[in-house]
């Protein structure tokens, strides 16, 4: 591998066939937006690309949840092209094309390929970093011209990007990007936790999320292997329950990672793979792996490393450039080789018996689960509370009360927070200083509060009487309440937020 700059950029690169593989990175991705612009990355991706003249070179571009990446391959001149023709529309964003592409997002509807990831990074974040994923946003058509470009000046810049390339370096290449540092990238506060808790999350899939120090240490990354694999053996081979086990790694700082093991499940048995993991992990954080799955493991990376020298090449390139746009210290592939040969079971049991206080698991939100037992604890994923606050309250007229249970409701605007009691007397609040949004509807007569802590309250006055909203809007700060797109104008207000935003149960989340 060589390490060179180009226009201020890095530049990783190793020799390859004759046709050039590269890709282009940049340090932003789902995490670095807020709830009110969610998919405004995505959205600068598809306006650099529709930039581009029509080409039969095979490129692609892709907003992950902390990068995104324009990347090509073909003849090194044609490679060339294409980046330095990103760079370009980076540079100048062509807005008047923002209506089109609004709509081709639309079209695309994107969700996560990882649910149960983001309804676990949800559960420890909220609606901040990476729990931003979880949820659908008000949607592409809220996004202004201004929002978009700033965001590009922000974080498609120099200093926020790097190169990588698998074959001939396109000849004068030219990588004319904004100037512009990488932006600080704030570590997202984990709502507070002294042991560990589990929670339903999400719609399938069972769970567990990890919170463990910088990837230098192997010894978690060798025990999430070994639980993988135990996994496998239980949970597939032995019992039919399950079909894949895989696991996300997700630094958030050169001292910060997070590591979420994810195994689907087969409907009706999510109970049943929700205790072989927790049991698999306590039993490995306890008496460490055997020196048999050690080998396994450290068997089965030598032999990938083996299998394909081009992709382990590129692989590692990807790797140098992500750290590089991440802020992280890069390590070579053989070095990790060489570190998972040299830890032992006890170092395994160690790494893993340090991250149990910070575990979440999560189940489904209708599995029929009870939980591990002590010392783990049950914790709703949202705010949810046992009464309502005092202040000012609204409820539906005594007709509808009476003629449909679901309307057996109540909202309170109080000092505080604002609260809302839904028909099984679960009371939802959102403090008034962690509103991440409102938005309201198109006539003005609803507005759906969305609390950073994952609760939801939509105050519609053709439910709860004239007033609530005008209420609500007299205590949630200025900044927080989004202005209206023009589009479904002609849409009923609940009809229309409840298309910005799909709320399920108990969390704004589209899973």
């Amino acid at each position: 591998m060589q390490r060179t700059h180009i226009d201020g950029v890095p530049v990783f690169s190793a020799d390859g066939p004759a046709r050039t593989t590269a890709s282009l990175v940049f340090g932003v991705g789902l995490r670095d937006e807020t709830f009110a612009t969610i998919e405004v990355t995505h959205l600068v991706e598809h306006l650099a690309m529709a930039a581009l003249p029509r080409t039969h070179l095979r490129c692609t571009a892709v907003t992950d949840v902390d990068t995104t990446t324009f990347g090509a391959t073909g003849r090194p001149e044609a490679v060339g092209a294409f980046l330095e023709g990103v760079c370009r529309a980076l540079a100048d964003l062509p807005t008047e094309r923002l209506d089109v592409e609004v709509g081709v997002l639309q079209a695309e509807s994107c969700s996560t390929p990882h649910a149960t990831a983001a309804g676990l990074w949800a559960a420890r974040f909220g609606l901040t970093g990476p729990g931003l994923v979880v949820a659908a946003g008000p949607g592409p058509e809220w996004l202004t011209e201004q929002t978009v470009r700033a965001h590009a000046r922000r974080w498609f810049v120099r200093g926020n990007a790097a190169l990588w390339v698998s074959g001939p370096v396109p000849p004068g290449l030219r990588l004319p990007l904004p100037p512009g540092p990488r932006p600080e990238r704030p570590v997202p506060a984990s709502r507070p936790q002294t042991g560990p808790v589990w929670t339903r999350a999400g719609r399938s899939g069972v769970g567990l999320l990890l919170t463990a120090g910088g990837a230098a240490d192997p010894a978690l990354t060798l025990g999430v292997e070994v639980l993988k694999e135990r996994l496998r053996d239980t949970a597939r081979l032995a019992r039919g329950l399950s079909y894949c086990v895989d696991s996300l790694a997700l630094d958030l700082s050169a001292d910060r990672r997070e590591v979420a093991v994810v195994v689907d499940a087969r409907p009706g048995q999510e109970a049943e793979v929700a205790g072989l993991l927790w049991g698999a992990c306590t039993s490995l954080a306890d008496a460490g792996p055997s020196g048999a799955e050690l080998a396994h493991a450290v068997d089965g990376f030598a032999e990938e490393l083996d299998a394909d020298e081009r992709v382990v090449v590129e692989s590692e390139l990807a790797d140098a450039a992500y750290c590089a746009v991440a802020g992280l210290p890069f390590r070579p592939v053989h070095d990790v080789l060489a570190a998972w040969r040299a830890t032992g079971p006890e170092r395994v049991a160690a790494a893993l018996r340090a991250t149990l206080p910070t575990a979440v698991l999560a189940v489904p939100e209708d599995c029929a689960y009870a939980g591990p037992g002590e010392p783990v604890v049950r914790r709703s994923v949202c705010a949810v509370q046992d009464r309502l606050p005092p202040g000012r309250t609204f409820r539906p007229s005594l007709l509808a009360r009476l003629v449909s249970p679901g309307e057996r409701v109540a909202l309170v605007v109080g000092e505080r927070e604002l609260a809302s009691r839904d028909p099984d007397g679960d009371v939802h609040a959102v403090p008034w200083e962690r509103v991440e949004a409102a938005l309201p509807g198109p006539d003005g007569r609803a507005v759906l509060v969305v609390g950073r802590d994952l609760c939801s309250v939509l105050v519609d006055d053709d439910r709860y009487g004239r007033g609530a909203v005008a209420a609500v809007r007299a205590r949630v700060p200025a900044d927080r309440w989004l202005p209206r797109p023009a589009s479904r104008v002609d849409e009923p207000a609940e009809v229309a937020l409840q298309a910005a935003v799909v709320p399920p149960a108990d969390t704004v989340a589209r899973l």
